[in-house]
Parts: structure tokens; sequence; C-alpha cells
């Protein structure tokens, strides 16, 4: 009886743990996207509080696997908290947020991507929604880079896009695809690596 009531909560504890991190993926894009809303409208007091659970979130974000990635996304945490006394005051223009945004957006992007490419091919498979949500979080914090690299990562988005599709596949072309893409995945890695 003891060692049932054991598994149970070990199970529950596990489901927890993976339910956490879910949510903290989510959780930081539409704490991104709501804070650009509170910004246009001008709701101070909330703005400033969606903004720290937003850097608390990156800061998590910062700790997964990959160290690459790490001094950037606390660097950006802290771009955010330093905004947030401005927020308070109503003085924070939606421009210089957007712009810390979307470079926050192009930060967990890569980083998520080379999370995935840490263990080569076969942590692409089975990941095409994950994926996904990283291609979109690029597509929007594209807009902070100069026109070369957009036009660049834009380009490179583009050609990933359509294979990621197929990583859930079980009929062979899951491992098609992610040979397919990889290189490019890496590229795209390497130019957000660059640009900020």
């Amino acid at each position: 009886m003891k060692r049932h009531v054991l598994i149970s909560f070990v199970t529950l504890v596990l489901l927890g743990f993976s339910h956490h991190s879910f949510a903290q993926k989510v959780t930081l894009e539409s704490l991104l996207e709501k804070a650009i809303k509170l910004s246009e409208s001008g709701e101070t007091t909330e703005l400033a509080s969606v903004m720290k659970s937003g850097s608390f979130a990156l800061e998590g974000e910062a700790n997964t696997r990959g160290n690459d990635f790490k001094e950037k996304l606390l660097g950006q945490a802290g771009a955010l908290k330093n905004l947030i006394p401005l927020a308070t005051a109503g003085t924070l223009k939606t421009e210089i947020l957007s712009k810390v945004i979307n470079s926050i957006r192009l930060l967990v992007g890569a980083n998520q991507i080379n999370n995935l490419l840490s263990e080569g091919k076969e942590g692409l498979i089975g990941n095409a929604e994950a994926l996904t949500e990283s291609i979109s979080l690029l597509q929007s914090g594209k807009a902070v880079l100069e026109s070369k690299q957009k036009e660049k990562l834009g380009d490179f988005l583009e050609a990933v896009s359509e294979p990621v599709k197929k990583l859930d596949d079980e009929d062979g072309s899951a491992k098609v695809a992610a040979s397919a893409i990889k290189k490019t995945l890496g590229r795209i890695v390497d130019l957000v690596k660059e640009a900020t």
C-alpha cells in the first residue's frame, strides 16, 4: 500500500514539473504579448507587474539546458527589469519596450532551437510543435534586426517552416526532414548569436 502511495506521489510530482516547464514557455510569450498591449493602452500598474513576471520567466529560460545564450538572456531580463520604474511612472515608450521584447523573442527562439540541436537529429524528431513555436518567436523578433540580417533570417525561417511540420511523422519522413533542416537551424542559431 505504502509503495502504491509513493508511486502515485512521484508521478504527481513529475507531472507537476513537466506542466511547469511547458507553462513557463507559454507564459513567457503571452507575458511579452500582454506587456506590449498594456503599454499601448497605458495600464501602468499592470504593465509593471507583467514586466516583472516576464523578467522572472526569462531568468527561468536562461537556466534551461544549454549555456550558449545564458548571459544574453540574463542581460535581457536585466534590461526588462530596468524599464519597470519607467513603466510605473507612465513614461515608458512602447517602441523602447518593443525593442527589448523583440530581442527577447529572438534569444528565446534561438535558445530553444539550440537546446534541441544539442541532441543532434534525434532532438528534432517529434518536436514539430516546439520548433514551430520557436520559429514564430523568431519571426516576431526579427523586426529588431538590421535589414540584411532580417532578410537572411527570414529566408532561413521560410526554408525550415514546411519541413518542420514533418518532424512528427512516423513513416521515416521525420528523419529525412530532420536531416534536411539541421544545418539551417544551426545557421539560425549562429545568426542570432552574432546579431544580439
